[in-house]
């Protein structure tokens, strides 16, 4: 279980000041709340193993720990998917270049184009 240290240095990775974030206004309220909470990198489907008590869930495909930086930058099964919304290779270059509206996009074809259950939750 990864100390409170380890969770500040993968927050900070993502979104290393708070302020500077300006809404977008065409976005409708759950869009931005679900874009902030991949900013802080928090989903139900990555973090409720810690509430549970249950072991980290993992890419079906490799084993690799199921992130929010593992799904949007690193899973190499949605490289292809991935080139065609944004070319990034952090969180931080995503959500400082790249329209959410993009992202958003990314993950509704991730939902519906995969088996993996767990992209359910992202909707």
């Amino acid at each position: 279980m990864a100390t409170v240290l380890e969770q500040l240095h993968r927050k900070q990775a993502i979104r290393p000041t708070i302020g500077g974030y300006q809404q977008k206004s065409s976005l409708t309220h759950w869009d931005e709340v679900f874009i902030n909470r991949l900013r802080i990198g928090r989903k139900q489907c990555t973090h409720s193993y810690l509430l549970s008590g249950a072991d980290q869930p993992e890419c079906t495909t490799c084993q690799c720990p199921l992130t929010v930086k593992y799904i949007l930058v690193e899973c190499t099964d949605f490289n292809d998917t991935r080139s065609k919304y944004f070319g990034t290779s952090s969180l931080e270059e995503l959500f400082s270049t790249v329209d959410v509206r993009n992202v958003l996009d990314f993950i509704k074809k991730l939902t519906f184009t995969t088996n993996c259950n767990v992209f359910n939750i992202f909707l």
